[in-house]
C-alpha cells in the first residue's frame, strides 16, 4: 500500500491523465446510454395463440388446445403450462425456470409447432414472448374532417401511408391499426336467381376463385434467349368481377353479375376506436426489443410533425394518445436532478463542517470522478440509464466521500504532527488505506450479491447493485491516488536517495494548531459531550433504551405491506369492461358511450379515448385480447397528481 500511494503522489501528472481519461471515456458512455423507465425484465414465459375463426370455444380446446399442449409439453425446463380458449382463440403459456435460454427455447416451440397439423381453418400459431417492453412506446389517433367522417379513407390513409412511413423509422419493429372499416368486395347472392339456373354457391365461389390469379407459367426457351412466362388475370375493378362468366352452355351464358350484386363495401366490424366520443383510426408503434425507447420517440416526434405540417389530407388531423417516452424523461430527469442536489448538499455540508474550502475542493472531486467512472462501466455492461440504477448512483452519494474524508483526515494530523505534505500525503494514507479498503469492500459485500439474485427482483435491482458497487470502488481509488496527490500539491516533491526513497527532511515542521479537525461546533459539540457522557455513565439504561428501540421497529414491520415496486402515477387511467360472454360489439359499444358521455361531463379529465372489440392489458401484444364483449376506456388527466384515484373510484 506504501509503494502504490507514494507512486500515485509523485506520478502527479499521470493521476491527472489518468483522471481526465476517465472523465472524457465517462463522457462519451454517458451520451450513449440508453434511457428507459425500468431495467431490461425478461419473463421465462411464452404463449403460443392461435386463431381458429368462427369457432366454439369447446371446439378449440378440442381440436387446437390440447394439441399445442401436447406437442410444447416436453421442453426442457418448462415448469408449467397452462391454455384458455376461447371462441376463435387458443392461447397456450409456458412458463420455465429463471434463466433458461428463451431465445433458443423460442426456436424449439416453433420447430414442435411446424410438425403440428391443426384444422385448416386456423391460422398458423403464432409464438409471443411476454415482455414489457412489447408495449406500445406511442399510440396515435387519426381523425377525419367535422363533417362527412370517412372511416373507409381514414382506415385506407392510415393502413397504406402512414403506417408504412412510421415502420421506416429507426428503431421501429411494427405498427398495428385499430378501428376504422377495412375495405372488401362483397359479393351478394341472388339465392332464387341461383335456383332458377341450377346452380350452387359452391359453383359460383370456385369460379370466382380461378379466376382472380397471378401465377408463374414457366419459361419460354428460344436458341439464344429464355423469356419466363406469367399468366395475370387479376380483377382491376367491380364491373370486372359482376361481368365474370358463372356458367357456359354453348351460346348461353350466364355472368355474375345475373346472380349477384357486386360492391365495394367493408368487412363486418371487429373493433371501434373513439376519441373523445368520436370515431377514429388508432395507430400502435412498438419498438425493437434493444431500441432506445426515448431516442425512437423523439424520431417519431419528428416524423409526426411532418405529417401535422401539411402531408395530411385536408381535414385531417394526427394526435398523440399515449407517449411513453414522455413519462421515461420526466421520471429520470428527477431522478437525476435529486442525485445533483444531493451531490451539491453534501459538498456543503462538508464545507460547513470543515470551515477550509481547500479540504472541501479536494474531496468533492471524489463524487464527480467516481460517478463519471461509473458511467464507463454501465456502457460496457450494458446498463441503462433507469430509476434504478440512477437510484443506485444517488445512493451512493452520501457514501461516495467517506473514504476521501478518512484519507483527509489522516493526512491532515500527519502535517499536525509536523510532517511535510508529501510525508503526510503517503503515511497518512498508508495508515488508514486498509481500513477504507476494509470499509468499502464491506458495503460492497452487501450490494453485490444482489447481482446473482434469480427472478423479476434479481432483474429489477441489478443494475442498481452494480452501479453502487462500481461508484464505490471508484472512490475507494480515487481516496488513495486523487486525494493523496492532491493534499500533497503546494511543496515540491523531495529528492529520492540511492535505494529509490525520499530524503528525509532534517528541519522539523511547525505544529499546525488550526485546520478542518479543530473546529467544533459550539453549543452543539457541548451539548453532544453532556449527552455521550450520560450515555456512558447509564449503560444499563442505554442498552434498554437500545433493545426497546430494537424490537419496537421488529414489530413495526409487520404492519407495513410489501410491493415489488411503488406505485407510479402517470396522470392516466383506464377502465377494462367485459360484458357477459356473447355479447355483441354493438351492446359493448352502447355501455361505452354511456361510459364516455360520463365522463365528458368530469373538468378533471383532458381526454379520453375508448377501444371497443379489444383491451390492451399492460405486458404488451401477447396479452392483447378481442373479443366483441370486451373493451377499454383510457383517461387522461389536466392535473396529473394522486386526484386520479379518487376520480377513478
Amino acid at each position: 500500500m506504501h509503494n502504490f500511494v507514494d507512486l500515485a503522489v509523485r506520478r502527479r501528472v499521470s493521476v491527472v491523465m489518468a483522471a481526465l481519461a476517465v472523465i472524457a471515456f465517462g463522457v462519451v458512455g454517458y451520451n450513449r446510454l440508453a434511457l428507459e423507465l425500468f431495467p431490461d425484465i425478461t419473463y421465462p414465459s411464452i404463449t403460443v395463440q392461435t386463431e381458429f375463426p368462427d369457432t366454439a370455444p369447446q371446439e378449440v380446446e378440442n381440436l387446437v388446445t390440447r394439441p399445442v399442449e401436447e406437442a410444447v409439453g416436453v421442453l426442457r425446463g418448462l415448469q408449467t403450462i397452462h391454455s384458455v380458449s376461447r371462441a376463435g382463440i387458443s392461447e397456450v403459456t409456458l412458463e420455465f425456470e429463471w434463466g433458461s435460454d428463451m431465445d433458443n427455447l423460442s426456436m424449439e416451440v416453433r420447430e414442435k409447432l411446424d410438425r403440428l397439423v391443426l384444422p385448416d381453418e386456423t391460422t398458423d400459431p403464432v409464438v409471443l414472448r411476454f415482455d414489457p417492453s412489447l408495449d406500445p412506446i406511442i399510440r396515435l389517433a387519426l381523425s377525419g374532417p367535422a363533417e362527412g367522417n370517412d372511416l373507409q379513407a381514414m382506415r385506407r390513409l392510415a393502413e397504406k401511408q402512414i403506417k408504412q412511413d412510421f415502420e421506416t423509422v429507426k428503431g421501429v419493429a411494427a405498427a398495428q391499426i385499430k378501428g376504422g372499416l377495412e375495405e372488401e368486395i362483397q359479393i351478394d347472392l341472388d339465392q332464387n336467381r341461383l335456383a332458377a339456373l341450377g346452380l350452387t354457391i359452391e359453383q359460383v365461389r370456385q369460379v370466382v376463385g380461378v379466376s382472380n390469379v397471378n401465377l408463374p407459367g414457366g419459361a419460354l426457351r428460344g436458341k439464344d434467349d429464355q423469356f419466363l412466362i406469367r399468366t395475370i388475370n387479376e380483377f382491376q375493378s367491380t364491373e370486372e368481377i359482376a361481368d365474370l362468366i358463372i356458367r357456359q352452355d354453348g351460346n348461353a351464358t350466364v355472368r355474375l353479375s345475373e346472380v349477384a350484386t357486386v360492391v365495394w363495401g367493408s368487412k363486418e366490424r371487429e373493433e371501434i376506436t373513439r376519441v373523445g366520443g368520436r370515431e377514429s383510426v388508432e395507430i400502435s408503434l412498438f419498438k425493437e426489443g434493444d431500441a432506445n425507447t426515448v431516442a425512437v420517440a423523439r424520431m417519431l416526434r419528428e416524423r409526426l410533425d411532418d405529417w401535422q405540417n401539411g402531408k395530411l389530407p385536408p381535414g385531417h388531423t394526427l394526435t398523440v394518445l399515449f407517449d411513453q417516452s414522455h413519462f421515461i424523461q420526466q421520471s429520470i430527469d428527477e431522478v437525476r436532478n435529486s442525485a445533483l442536489i444531493g451531490g451539491f448538499l453534501a459538498i456543503m455540508v462538508l464545507l460547513v463542517f470543515l470551515r477550509d474550502f481547500r479540504s472541501t475542493l479536494i474531496i468533492a472531486t471524489s463524487i464527480p470522478i467516481s460517478v463519471i467512472a461509473t458511467f464507463v462501466a454501465m456502457y460496457k455492461l450494458d446498463i441503462s440509464l433507469n430509476i434504478m440504477s440512477l437510484g443506485g448512483l444517488t445512493l451512493g452519494i452520501g457514501m461516495l466521500v467517506d473514504n476521501s474524508i478518512v484519507v483527509l483526515e489522516s493526512v491532515f494530523r500527519k502535517r499536525q504532527m509536523g510532517a511535510t505534505l508529501f510525508r503526510a500525503a503517503v503515511d497518512g494514507t498508508t495508515e488508514v488505506g486498509a481500513a477504507v479498503m476494509a470499509s468499502t469492500l464491506t458495503t460492497v459485500a452487501v450490494f453485490l450479491p444482489i447481482v446473482f439474485v434469480e427472478g423479476v427482483a434479481g432483474q429489477l435491482f441489478h443494475d442498481q447493485a452494480l452501479t453502487v458497487t462500481v461508484s464505490l470502488l471508484a472512490s475507494l481509488m480515487v481516496a488513495i491516488t486523487l486525494i493523496p496527490m492532491l493534499s500533497a500539491t503546494g511543496e515540491p516533491l523531495p529528492l529520492l536517495n540511492a535505494q529509490g526513497q525520499a530524503k528525509e527532511v532534517k528541519e522539523k515542521e511547525t505544529r499546525l494548531d488550526t485546520g478542518p479537525v479543530q473546529f467544533t461546533l459550539g453549543w452543539f459539540s457541548r451539548l453532544y459531550d453532556r449527552f455521550l457522557t450520560g450515555a456512558i455513565n447509564r449503560s444499563a439504561i442505554t442498552l434498554v433504551v437500545a433493545f426497546g428501540l430494537f424490537f419496537l421497529a421488529i414489530w413495526s414491520l409487520g404492519g407495513l405491506g410489501t410491493e415489488l415496486i411503488p406505485q407510479l402515477s402517470e396522470g392516466e387511467f383506464f377502465f377494462e369492461v367485459k360484458l357477459p360472454e356473447g355479447a355483441s360489439l354493438a351492446a359493448t359499444d352502447r355501455t361505452v358511450q354511456i361510459m364516455e358521455k360520463a365522463a365528458g361531463e368530469q373538468d378533471a379529465i383532458e381526454s379520453y379515448y375508448a377501444t371497443v372489440g379489444s383491451r390492451l392489458i399492460s405486458g404488451g401484444m401477447s396479452v392483447n385480447t378481442k373479443a366483441e364483449n370486451l373493451a377499454q376506456l383510457n383517461f387522461i388527466m389536466k392535473d396529473r397528481s394522486d386526484e386520479v384515484a379518487e376520480l377513478a373510484t
